[in-house]
């Protein structure tokens, strides 16, 4: 390989890396004022984030992004399809386990994916509540 094919190739991978995230941020733009909004870390460094709009006490628009690797994107997806039109009640009963059975199969080595989004889901239900202490997370 010469140096100009290697830069060649250097440029087009970094061409497509670019399109990527550009197309991502496009089709997946932030929610306007969303009612709770829960953004974390895990220890593997895959950060999550889920947004919550809410009407008469449920879930009625969710909003989820990531920066990890697939099963993330896959578990914080299926944790904000649970949320979907869930009650405050409905939405804190939601766990690991619910979001691993709704997905059908997590690798062993990936069930920290599906913590992490049951820790992102509580913690932005947690974040609607601070907002909203006169109604407690029991209704619905």
């Amino acid at each position: 390989m010469t140096l100009a094919s290697a830069i060649t190739l250097l440029f087009v991978l970094f061409f497509f890396i670019i399109a990527w995230f550009g197309l991502s941020y496009i089709l997946s733009p932030r929610m306007e004022n969303p009612d709770a909004i829960a953004r974390l870390t895990g220890n593997c460094g895959d950060t999550m984030e889920i947004a919550l709009q809410m009407s008469d006490g449920k879930v009625m628009k969710t909003h989820y992004w990531t920066d990890g690797c697939t099963m993330s994107r896959t578990c914080i997806e299926f944790a904000a399809r649970l949320a979907s039109g869930k009650s405050l009640k409905e939405l804190r009963n939601i766990n690991m386990t619910h979001i691993i059975d709704d997905i059908g199969q997590v690798p062993e080595s990936h069930l920290h994916c599906a913590q992490l989004a049951e820790t992102v889901l509580q913690k932005a239900l947690s974040d609607y509540m601070a907002g909203h202490e006169d109604k407690p997370a029991t209704q619905g």
